[in-house]
């Protein structure tokens, strides 16, 4: 499911990602004159002539105050839900995503606003920058300074903040001409993986795109200086310590995904065929999270593990609340959750494909999953890191497998039948995973929260 950015189903907003690169932090007036069509104009020739495309027609620009923002990202969030956000935040918890808490939308929607700066909305098809996100620029402009010294002379480059933010979010205006990415992303709205692929391939070209922007700017500036901001696209350059500790894990590591390994895929594809390998993407977009964690990964997710109409799955008392397709990043965070990372991603990396369906009966959550993996030994080994994962849990569930096929269960009596998985290899494989007494969920008085995409 994808739930974890400002704007599920559009772009992300341009976030202070790349604020350690002094340059977000030179700009003493990003306001209403750096929106002048003459400047966005400008930019818009810079990216063009980067990316190789033109745009069909000009970009419309406007400001926004904290209090639109909000409005905006928490619009955003609810429909990107594949259920009602209290719902969909039940089955997060449910799955074991993330722990039950109060408030968690509007604390959401605070933690988004505090990250953006500016971005492109699909929807409207017009670029908005938050009114006062400069002052911000400036009271951290100090501190950050010393953190790129020596990159070619960037602090002291004037206006270098407005052009990362415009190269930035003009790029993903660029991608909606052809891309039509509100339709697209909320098309992906019961299939978390794909749009998290997808949205990786539009954050990391944007976030390339912009790079290359700034650094036509700079006198010598050549492909060493880009190999020199490497380290600053990366996760460790992220600005995490800014995060508020009552945020989960599972929200900012999804936010950040699409901007550190999608720029790091999108590097290599622009190295080994040019942007005309990128043009290539925009036709036949990654099909899944692997293509973005494995470098010449490309093989095409296994579909119908599931039936399309999952009521008669149900059980009993329950009803349908939504299927998703989770996909390897969303495994590799369930069990680095409690297992050690390198056996937690191995036990991910044999993925090829899976769907899970969520029902409710009341307050409770039960849900159905199968994960089909590239051999029968991928399947066993990621069931026995599962298993040990879940006993450090408080979830009990039924596990069975058979050949490349792994099925997870909760709230089900016995497992109801799946194509192509015989009832007498599954009952002869299945098991019950023990676990502590479950935690109460979410009241539906609680307010909830993400599915992504936007920036």
């Amino acid at each position: 499911m994808k739930i974890a950015g400002p704007t599920p189903h559009a772009t992300l907003p341009a976030v202070k990602i790349l604020r350690r690169l002094a340059v977000l932090l030179v700009l003493a007036t990003l306001g209403a004159t750096a929106l002048l069509p003459a400047r966005v104009a400008q930019v818009a020739r810079e990216v063009e002539k980067v990316r190789g495309r033109r745009f069909e027609r000009a970009i419309p620009a406007s400001e926004i105050d904290e209090r639109e923002l909000k409005k905006i990202l928490r619009s955003k969030v609810a429909e990107s839900f594949p259920a009602s956000p209290d719902e969909t935040l039940k089955t997060l918890v449910a799955l074991g995503l993330i722990d039950e808490a109060p408030n968690l939308l509007e604390r959401l929607v605070d933690f988004y606003a505090s990250q953006v700066i500016a971005f492109y909305d699909p929807e409207p098809r017009r670029f908005y920058v938050v009114r006062g996100a400069e002052k911000t620029l400036q009271k951290e402009r100090a501190k950050e300074e010393e953190d790129v010294e020596g990159i070619a002379g960037i602090a002291d480059t004037a206006g270098m903040s407005e052009k990362l933010i415009f190269a930035h979010e003009l790029t993903h205006a660029l991608q909606d001409e052809s891309l039509k990415l509100d339709r697209r992303m909320k098309d992906l709205k019961e299939n978390g993986d794909k749009a998290l692929a997808l949205q990786s391939l539009l954050e990391g070209e944007a976030t390339l795109v912009m790079v290359r922007v700034v650094l036509t700017g700079l006198p010598g500036a050549d492909e060493s200086a880009e190999e020199m901001l490497g380290p600053l696209l990366s996760a460790g350059a992220l600005e995490r310590s800014s995060v508020p500790k009552d945020i989960p894990d599972y929200f900012v590591e999804q936010l950040f995904f699409p901007y550190t390994d999608g720029t790091a895929f999108v590097r290599r594809v622009v190295k080994s065929r040019g942007w005309a390998g990128v043009d290539r993407l925009w036709k036949n977009p990654p099909m899944s999270t692997s293509a973005i964690l494995h470098e010449g990964s490309s093989f095409v997710p296994t579909e119908n593990l599931l039936p399309e109409k999952v009521d008669r799955l149900s059980p009993s008392g329950f009803h349908p609340l939504y299927t998703d397709t989770l996909g390897e990043w969303t495994l590799r965070f369930l069990l680095r959750r409690s297992l050690d990372e390198n056996e937690a991603d191995a036990a991910a990396s044999g993925w090829r494909g899976d769907r899970i369906a969520f029902f409710a009966s009341g307050r409770t959550i039960a849900y159905l999953w199968r994960t089909r993996f590239d051999s029968p030994a991928a399947a066993e080994r990621f069931e026995a890191a599962w298993t040990k994962a879940r006993l450090k849990g408080q979830r009990k569930e039924t596990l069975a497998r058979q050949g490349r096929d792994v099925v997870v269960a909760s709230g089900f009596q016995s497992l109801p039948e799946l194509p192509n998985f015989k009832t007498e290899d599954r009952a002869a494989s299945a098991r019950l995973v023990p676990a502590l007494p479950q935690g109460r969920l979410l009241r539906r008085a609680d307010p909830p929260p993400v599915a992504p995409p936007g920036c």
